[in-house]
């Protein structure tokens, strides 16, 4: 299913997606196929993305962060931007702002917490696709809060999921964790009591904590394995250790300079000389083949990923025709002001 464009060139007053709108207008399924289709453009050159901005406020950026990015689309004919706020105490905020490139109309403005847990699910499946072993898997879960839920989801939609092993360090959340494996999935799953557990045994390893210390080591991995880590998307954060680098003998990111600029422990791992981020590939290059694809059962796949501007507006895209489509979102009538055409052409 292509990504179309939805009434090019037709006046329409932008729609406002709040939380719950975005959560009934997309399906894991089509965050997959939204996110594939983008990164096939991106492959075939028709993406506009540059480096996120991030600004971080405080002693070391800990007291809070906002973060900025944009990208077109030139295929599709859209374009925006995710913008994504951090203040100490208080929690985290995101939204995403969408554009028509040919008119430049805003066509929505969407909450995009959901979108972003389930964008950075889809890019796993899309990279887990073309660097899992074959068939069914045992899957490890170090993790049980919604970005690794997302990511336990999303490897289901792909059929790679046998049954399930979950940890996180508190026992009440990663029990429920494996009772909504069962229940929403129909899926075996079990609670453990430690990452060695949870990683021992399985082909398949789904990393998504924000913390500051390693949670998955390589001195755990085994033979066949591929990882997912998806849980530093700044600095001041580790979740695998430079050994789960230097062992992997294919490396995919999302981009090179998003995760090796911004997560804490793939930064770590260059200082440490256990990768160079040269060797790595980017999630296009799987997508158009341009990347090797796993050749035997026994080695080791790690995918790395920081979210990019691709996936949100890709994702967003698909929310916003589906909305439309069913009459969700609330009208944003004469917003943004347009300025007349003539005076216009001196800003360009």
């Amino acid at each position: 299913m292509a990504v179309i464009r939805f009434e090019q060139g037709t006046q329409q007053m932008p729609i406002l997606l709040p939380h719950d709108d975005v959560y009934r207008c997309i399906s894991m399924a089509e965050a997959i196929d939204a996110v594939e289709l983008g990164l096939k453009d991106e492959a075939a050159g028709a993406l506009m993305q540059p480096q996120r901005h991030n600004l971080r406020f405080g002693p070391d950026g800990r007291d809070g962060f906002l973060r900025i990015g944009p990208c077109a689309l030139l295929n599709s004919g859209w374009m925006g931007f995710k913008a994504m706020n951090l203040a100490r105490g208080h929690g985290v905020r995101y939204q995403i702002h969408l554009y028509e490139m040919a008119t430049g109309e805003l066509k929505a403005i969407m909450d995009a917490q959901y979108l972003t847990t389930l964008r950075t699910g889809a890019t796993s499946a899309v990279a887990s696709k073309r660097l899992t072993r074959k068939g069914l898997l045992a899957v490890g879960v170090i993790g049980s809060g919604k970005e690794a839920w997302a990511q336990l989801q999303a490897m289901a939609a792909i059929g790679k999921v046998n049954y399930v092993k979950v940890y996180s360090p508190t026992e009440a959340n990663r029990n429920a964790y494996a009772s909504r494996c069962i229940e929403e999935l129909g899926i075996e799953a079990i609670s453990v009591d430690t990452a060695d557990e949870a990683v021992e045994g399985a082909g398949l390893i789904l990393a998504a904590v924000n913390s500051g210390k390693h949670v998955l080591f390589g001195s755990q991995l085994e033979p066949g394995m591929h990882v997912n880590s998806v849980g530093t998307a700044r600095p001041i954060l580790r979740e695998i250790d430079p050994e789960v680098f230097r062992l992997a003998d294919i490396i995919v990111v999302d981009t090179r300079e998003g995760v090796f600029q911004e997560a804490g422990d793939a930064i770590l791992a260059v200082r440490e000389k256990a990768v160079d981020p040269e060797d790595a590939y980017e999630a296009h290059q799987v997508v158009s083949g341009e990347a090797p694809a796993r050749t035997d059962d026994s080695q080791i796949t790690l995918f790395k990923s920081v979210g990019t501007a691709l996936q949100d507006i890709s994702t967003a895209v698909r929310v916003y025709q589906n909305a439309r489509e069913r009459g969700v979102g609330q009208k944003l009538p004469d917003f943004p002001y347009l300025l007349e055409k003539k005076l216009s052409k001196k800003y360009i």
